[in-house]
């Protein structure tokens, strides 16, 4: 209970240091929602320049505290790799009771102006698995054991930069550095992921057409799917003239559509396609059990998770969100090094793991821009 008061505490004293500086920010995405930044005044005489806000859209998120939480489902790796021969399939199943973790998102403006914007930003995902073997005396398998005993870890910065042209157009970049991998914050290895991060970059070039509707269309260098890809990306947000409806989306990446009910509560009814590839280090180095065939792992997590969202205001700063969904297994195998793979490769990864599918829900408590 302390624990939470001191996080309300702290989210209400952020608000006031936000409410008094009049100051805008966006949403982490490739993690971030693109359109989401501040307002950019005009002065008097001054070339005009298209803002980068649409009316109606979500709230934008300065900080987000939140807790991802998956059902019961399975995990079988492949390994025939381990010492003695290649592993059989029933010897390496990991039984999940559950699985999820904190996710903290943070973005505040560097740079707010009528001819640049400017947002830095830090994130930090865990997902953990409550989970066992089906066989507790057979060898285990190294990757499933090291999921179950470390679990998956993210810790990113990033930047987005808007940059308006003229009263109609404008360029959109984002970049982040995710140090992702079987670690948790105790790691004594923790340095080693820290100090090799994994880069992802989008550019756009768009075109405000009202208040009510921007489009774009650009590149990214992503882990989205997994594996390392070049992605073609579509952004388009739209609010219909009723203020009721709208569509929120970053395609290929996400998509909703949303529904209005007044100011301080809406729902969306979507997708996201949630990804990330994960080093591994070989903890076996040094030891009298070393095996060279588990050096340079990636984990190539990707999932797509339909969901419906409601959120809604509990003050004008604060916001609560609540997200329910289905989470279905897009990749979960193992490449040994940090390879670029084209979407539909043909070719064979290092390891073959299997993930079904489960429920899973996601609540957070968010302080937004006014």
């Amino acid at each position: 209970m302390q624990l939470k008061n001191n996080l309300l505490l702290a989210l209400l004293l952020v608000t006031l240091h936000f409410a008094s500086a009049q100051q805008d920010s966006t949403n982490v995405e490739e993690e971030i929602d693109f359109s989401q930044f501040a307002d950019m005044g005009l002065a008097d005489g001054a070339k005009r320049y298209c803002t980068s806000k649409v009316f109606g859209l979500s709230p934008n998120k300065l900080i987000s505290i939140g807790y991802d939480f998956q059902g019961a489902h399975n995990a079988t790796n492949v390994d025939p790799y381990k010492a003695g021969g290649p592993s059989a399939i029933t010897n390496d199943k990991m039984i999940i009771n559950s699985s999820g973790g904190l996710r903290l998102v943070a973005n505040v403006p560097l740079i707010s102006n009528t001819k640049w914007l400017v947002n830095i930003g830090g994130n930090y995902w865990r997902n953990a698995y409550n989970a066992g073997f089906t066989e507790i005396n057979a060898p285990k398998s190294y990757v499933l054991e090291n999921l179950a005993s470390r679990g998956l870890t993210t810790i990113g910065l990033n930047a987005t930069v808007f940059k308006p042209l003229n009263e109609r157009n404008f360029i959109l970049s984002f970049a982040s550095a995710d140090a992702n991998g079987n670690y948790n914050l105790s790691d004594a290895k923790i340095g080693e992921y820290l100090t090799t991060p994994k880069i992802t970059i989008a550019a756009f070039y768009g075109w405000k057409r009202t208040d009510l509707s921007m489009v774009a269309v650009g590149l990214s260098r992503t882990y989205r799917p997994g594996a390392l890809g070049i992605i073609p990306l579509i952004l388009f947000n739209h609010t219909f003239e009723n203020r009721r409806w709208g569509v929120e989306a970053l395609f290929p990446a996400r998509l909703a559509f949303r529904r209005s009910f007044n100011t301080r509560n809406l729902l969306l009814l979507g997708y996201e396609l949630e990804g990330n590839s994960y080093s591994m280090i070989n903890r076996t180095t040094g030891s009298a059990n070393f095996n060279p065939a588990y050096n340079n792992l990636e984990l190539r997590r990707s999932e797509i998770r339909p969901r419906v969202t409601y959120e809604k205001a509990l003050t004008d700063f604060i916001w609560i969100s609540a997200q329910l969904g289905y989470r279905i297994n897009y990749n979960f195998n193992i490449d040994q090094g940090d390879t670029f793979r084209l979407i539909g490769s043909d070719v064979p990864y290092y390891m073959d793991n299997t993930l079904t599918n489960t429920w899973y829900f996601q609540i957070s408590l968010n302080l937004v821009s006014p």
